[in-house]
């Protein structure tokens, strides 16, 4: 039997689910990027900011249109998916479902490694990260079990 893991997202916080043999969900984790919850204004600026290329070792000036929220979106976008990649190399999950606000989601789909992408078995664009654990399993079950 395959081990899901469910990633409820945004640009500031996520939490990793486990399915169980008998279909319940069971937190397994959190992590947290407290820059991408501060104010734009509180964040350190100035000159176009610095941006990784996720596909190589280049590093470039960042677009001036890309704000600061934006970047930090980016920065905890690639740590969840050094963390998921991580999690899938040592065995612990082999599908997995991404349940992240809508402007968070596109961010973390081009972060993936090619190997833990091929486990994505379903993608919801909604922010469930306000919500407590019993109610994301309601939101679950509603979106994909129909």
């Amino acid at each position: 039997m395959s081990t899901q893991w469910i990633v409820v997202a945004d640009a500031a916080a996520a939490r990793f689910f486990e399915r169980t043999a008998d279909g319940q969900l069971k937190r397994v984790g959190a992590t947290y990027h407290e820059e991408s919850r501060m104010h734009e204004g509180d964040l350190r600026t100035g000159g176009k900011g610095g941006v990784d290329d996720s596909t190589s070792a280049s590093h470039h000036e960042a677009d001036p249109q890309v704000t600061t929220q934006e970047k930090h979106a980016d920065i905890f976008a690639k740590e969840l998916a050094e963390k998921l990649k991580s999690a899938h190399n040592d065995g612990t999950f082999d599908a997995l479902v991404l349940a992240a606000a809508p402007a968070f989601l596109g961010h973390l789909r081009d972060k993936l490694d090619d190997n833990v992408a091929k486990t994505v078995v379903d993608s919801i664009d909604k922010d469930w990260t306000s919500e407590d654990d019993d109610q994301i399993a309601k939101h679950l079950n509603t979106q994909l079990y129909k």
